[in-house]
């Protein structure tokens, strides 16, 4: 079965990276924005890698065969990949320019980015029941590793933070009225984990959200309805 133990070694070694490397070269800087962080992040890894018998890591733009980076809608920032124990292993990294310390969920990306990256989905959304089995069942075995990071640059430069959302100790949340995937940028963590445990969760807090969105429209059906056929008894008296 899958193991956590390599997953949580990629983990630590992204976190000494991010908040170590990134942030001593970008916590001085007066140009970090919203709009800047991601090219500056990147700037910072440019030369940044691993590259030893049983664990080789690099860095790269994002790559999406549905969106294009240049248009800023990837799903995520920064795409770090590579091998460990001869295991392919992807990490999706996607840079947060806010309040670290702040106790509010904030969105990280939509429910559906997230399904189609980790169940290997070339679809926006998911309208029809096909997924990539091989792909799918290798992940659930460990074969192959995917992970997805957050990188929290604190915007009043009192620090930073990077975790996968498989670290996540709290429950999920989505946004039923936008879709978004939303969670504090400092919250409960524990040792990842494994791939099976994360699709089932989060599938479970999508279908919670969609559940809870289904009950609202249909409770606005009924109000929308009510008022209009208050309106139309209106018009109607008008004439007797």
């Amino acid at each position: 079965m899958a193991s956590n133990a390599e997953l949580l070694k990629i983990s630590k070694t992204l976190k000494d990276i991010f908040e170590g490397t990134v942030w001593k070269q970008l916590k001085g800087s007066r140009a970090i924005t919203d709009r800047t962080l991601d090219i500056e992040v990147l700037e910072c890894l440019k030369n940044v890698k691993i590259n030893e018998p049983d664990f080789k890591l690099r860095f790269s733009k994002p790559i999406d065969v549905i969106y294009k980076a240049e248009k800023g809608r990837t799903p995520y920032d920064i795409l770090s990949y590579g091998i460990i124990n001869n295991k392919r292993f992807k990490v999706f990294i996607n840079n947060k320019f806010g309040n670290l310390y702040s106790k509010a969920r904030n969105d990280i990306t939509t429910y559906n980015n997230l399904l189609r990256l980790y169940l290997n989905i070339y679809q926006q959304r998911i309208k029809k029941i096909t997924i990539d089995k091989n792909t799918i069942y290798k992940r659930i075995l460990g074969k192959e590793i995917i992970g997805y990071g957050v990188f929290v640059f604190d915007k009043e430069g009192r620090g930073s933070k990077f975790f996968l959302l498989e670290e996540v100790d709290e429950e999920f949340y989505i946004n039923p009225r936008n879709t978004m995937f939303q969670i504090k940028y400092n919250p409960n963590l524990v040792n990842p984990v494994d791939y099976y445990s994360f699709i089932i969760k989060l599938i479970d807090s999508v279908i919670d959200s969609l559940a809870k969105s289904k009950a609202s429209i249909e409770t606005e059906i009924i109000v929308l309805k009510t008022i209009k056929q208050q309106i139309i008894e209106l018009k109607e008296s008008k004439k007797k």
